[in-house]
């Protein structure tokens, strides 16, 4: 078991996530980089590129998130110390709720995270428009192993 903190605080430092879905018969992963954690059995992210769930004859409801520490100096530390001090990765298996409009609050979280990038061209391109997102509820959570390196308790 992982403490919820640990995985709260993969999801907010992560770049992105991967979100898996199989729709019409067809496996489906999209690159997300808006997913978060309101609490341990439900969170959201920003629908602006995934379309498979909507666009789905009859959508499947459930689905996986890949979340991995992006961070180059997390790796590092880990590399040298020989195992991680986190989980490096969880997968958490969802079942996704109805599409809605994204609050003043939503949006306002997500152009915070990206702000970084605000005088870059592509953020107004791909950024500018966070309208709506698709909440989700956590199924499980299965930290992924990566051999002896993850051989720990994680659960404090």
């Amino acid at each position: 078991m992982i403490a919820f903190r640990h995985i709260k605080s993969l999801v907010k430092n992560s770049f992105y996530c991967s979100i898996a879905t199989i729709q019409n018969d067809t496996p489906h992963c999209s690159p997300v980089g808006s997913v978060y954690l309101e609490n341990e059995h439900q969170g959201y992210y920003l629908e602006m590129f995934t379309t498979a769930v909507r666009k789905a004859n009859e959508p499947n409801p459930k689905g996986s998130i890949l979340v991995v520490n992006t961070s180059m100096l997390f790796w590092l530390k880990s590399l040298f110390r020989g195992s991680f001090a986190t989980p490096p990765a969880v997968r958490m298996l969802v079942e996704f709720g109805e599409r809605r409009a994204a609050t003043e609050a939503e949006q306002n979280r997500f152009r915070k995270r990206v702000n970084l990038f605000k005088r870059l061209k592509g953020h107004k391109i791909m950024w500018s428009k966070p309208s709506h997102v698709r909440v989700f509820s956590v199924q499980a959570v299965i930290p992924v192993s990566l051999g002896k390196m993850t051989n720990m308790d994680y659960s404090y």
